[in-house]
């Protein structure tokens, strides 16, 4: 029987964070660098402070950034200029890879209908739901999130419980390579 090498991690830290790396970020409040002095602050205007156990960023953008895609996940509102903190730990960063690789799958929260996409080397990862490229991603959550938020798309098929046939329909789009509409058809 063939036992697989375990996937070792790239070790990230204030020297190489910034240069192609996909990371996300959990919302902070701004008192916790209210002492702290930038240790950078980008062309963009963004500032950084370093931890040694990893970095806050401030920022008025989050997403794409230069070749990195930097998420913020955050229940803190913008307090100032629509600047939002979030920190993240070294050992959360991941290579961020180039965009025709398969790198991204799709998580769905039901109870809140709620869809992120997450990297590959995330520890929560089942190996079932399909990995994509960065724009399939963004394709297939365009999508999902019209299946999440309205209803109008359901009318033509024969279900007991909406909701029930929406988690099976979402489901088999992340869990496959089928597309929306070959479902579609399959399902009438």
């Amino acid at each position: 029987m063939e036992t697989q090498e375990p996937v070792k991690l790239k070790t990230y830290t204030r020297n190489n964070f910034f240069n192609k790396t996909y990371c996300v970020f959990r919302g902070a409040s701004l008192r916790e660098i209210s002492r702290r002095k930038p240790n950078y602050r980008s062309e963009s205007g963004s500032t950084y402070y370093y931890t040694k156990l990893g970095v806050y960023r401030l920022a008025n953008h989050w997403g794409r950034a230069a070749k990195c895609n930097w998420r913020l996940i955050s229940d803190f509102p913008a307090e100032i200029d629509d600047l939002r903190l979030g920190f993240a730990e070294w050992t959360d960063f991941r290579e961020n890879l180039d965009k025709d690789v398969d790198a991204y799958y799709i998580s769905v929260d039901f109870e809140i209908k709620k869809v992120s996409y997450k990297h590959k080397d995330n520890p929560e990862y089942d190996q079932v739901a399909v990995l994509r490229s960065a724009d399939a991603t963004r394709k297939l959550i365009k999508q999902i999130k019209n299946l999440l938020e309205t209803h109008k798309w359901a009318k033509y098929y024969d279900y007991d419980d909406l909701d029930e046939f929406r988690e099976e329909v979402i489901t088999r789009l992340i869990n496959s390579n089928i597309t929306l509409n070959e479902l579609r058809r399959e399902l009438v």
